[in-house]
This record gives structure tokens, sequence and C-alpha cells, in this order.
């Protein structure tokens, strides 16, 4: 539908805040957290301790967490800025092929986490992260974000290199895909209320909004 540039250096994730007001992203290069509002203008921002922030999700109304790619951390903070926790994965493989996606389920208080590649993983822990199970998942070359839908308790899985969306169940079943024309899309967000996709590329610095089919 359009597509709008924002001053978020290499957007690497992107959430709907908690009241569905406005977006949350994380910047890559700058390790810092972003509050936009719905047509990519900056409301807020505050950093992270820790470099190449890759994911983001909404917990509740004053919690936050977001993932380090490379040192295969998760870290809650709240809507200020003020760390609460942080969790620290046993993944091997590439500094640069490791978390990328990160996305939480209200109902169950549950975490799905994505590994980029070699191998793709699919990680679901409680809300403490202890991990449930990790799996590996086939379904695109590469996975760059996740984004769960508690309208119909399914997970949404963006690709860069396969440049598809991938809407799944809970255990990463493919259900349907989608191909967009993104270049290096990295942050997904669905909006089933008013039936429209968003997507941020890393690359161009943009925001992307698609009909939901």
């Amino acid at each position: 539908l359009k597509k709008t540039p924002i001053k978020v250096p290499e957007p690497s994730g992107l959430a709907l805040s908690y009241d569905e007001s406005c977006f949350w992203s994380v910047g890559d290069s700058d390790s810092k957290v972003y509050k936009l509002d719905l047509n990519g203008n900056i409301i807020q921002s505050f950093s992270i301790k820790g470099e190449d922030l890759e994911g983001i999700t909404i917990i509740d109304s004053i919690h936050l967490a977001v993932i380090l790619e490379r040192t295969r951390e998760v870290v809650v903070v709240d809507t200020l800025g003020k760390e609460i926790k942080r969790n620290k994965f046993n993944l091997k493989g590439n500094l640069n092929e490791g978390l990328e996606g990160i996305c939480f389920n209200p109902k169950t208080k549950d975490f799905y986490f994505l590994n980029e590649k070699n191998p793709g993983l699919l990680i679901k822990t409680d809300s403490s992260f202890n991990e449930i199970f990790r799996k590996e998942i086939k379904i695109a070359k590469d996975y760059s974000d996740i984004f769960f839908s508690k309208e119909d308790s399914t997970l949404w899985i963006l690709s860069d290199e396969s440049k598809k969306i991938i809407q799944t169940d809970l255990n990463g079943m493919k259900i349907k895909e989608f191909r967009i024309d993104v270049e290096q899309p990295e942050g997904l967000v669905v909006d089933y209320k008013n039936k429209k996709v968003f997507v941020v590329s890393d690359k161009k610095e943009e925001l992307y909004e698609f009909n939901l089919p």
C-alpha cells in the first residue's frame, strides 16, 4: 500500500505497542530501542547495553524484550529503558547467524525465538526463559523476525533471503506463505484488526504497509 522512510538506523525488528497505537523497533547499528508512531516518526528512544540488536516484542503495558544476536541474549526492559533481567542462550554458530526474532504469547506467557540459520531454529521458552523446545525448521533460507497472532494463535515468520512471510502453527509447521518485494526485510507486524501487514527494511530504512489477504 505504501512505504515510509524512518529515521531508525538499520531497523531490525518491529512490534506493535501494547495499546496498538504505535510501533517499537530496534536499531542494529546504534543499540537503541525506538518508539514510533504509525507513520514511522520517532516518539522516544533509549539505549540497550550490548550490540547487534535484532528483535523486539511487547510483554505487557510497561515491559519489552529485546534480543542481541552476537551474544545470544534476551534482555527485558521497561518502556523507559531500565533493564529488568537478561538471559543467555546456548547457541553455537557464526556470530552474525544467531538470534533474529522474538515474540510473546500473552495467553500462555511463553516466548518464541528464531535463530537465523545454520541451523534455522524455532525456540519456545516459558516466561523465565526456561526452554520448552527447540526445533530445526526448514521453511525458508533464513529467518529474520517472528510475530505471534493472538487472534488465531499462529506464528508469522519473516525471511530476508527468501523474501517471504510464512504463517505457521505454534510448532513451526507451515499454513500458508506470501512473497514480498522488500530488500532486506527484518521486522514484521501483522495487524488483524485493520487487516494490515507492516515490514521494516534494514537496508532501506523504510516501513512498508501491505494489505492482509
